[in-house]
């Protein structure tokens, strides 16, 4: 089952900070043999920019371990919905800034504030 609502990407992650998303399934975006970047079941699809966001954590394979273990949080950009295909930027940083450093001075963050978007949570476990 699939659930969405409408919001400002200046305020979503405040909103997400105050969801449980426990019973939402995570994914894996990026597989090789000593990195993978595991992303949230939530995505946020932002029509104007035709892009859709998730956030996750990098994480490194760990010899001593033999597993994978968590190193950083990221911000990861799809191209179009986040089922069409593979990442196509992320970085180590919110929402905002991220959108902020991939549009590369096209857009003042004020507006990037001001854009709608739609999250959507898809993955929910019963």
């Amino acid at each position: 089952m699939e659930q969405e609502k409408k919001y400002f990407i200046g305020d979503i992650e405040e909103v997400l900070a105050e969801m449980d998303f426990s019973d939402v399934d995570d994914d894996i975006a990026e597989i090789d043999e000593d990195f993978i970047i595991q992303v949230s079941g939530w995505y946020l699809v932002i029509p104007s920019l035709g892009i859709t966001v998730r956030e996750g954590v990098a994480c490194v394979f760990d010899e001593e371990e033999q597993m994978f273990m968590p190193d950083f949080d990221v911000t990861v950009l799809y191209e179009g919905e986040v089922d069409a295909g593979t990442w196509m930027y992320y970085e180590q940083d919110g929402i905002v800034i991220t959108l902020a450093n991939w549009l590369n001075g096209r857009m003042q963050i004020e507006a990037i504030e001001r854009l709608e978007c739609v999250l959507k949570i898809a993955n929910v476990t019963n």
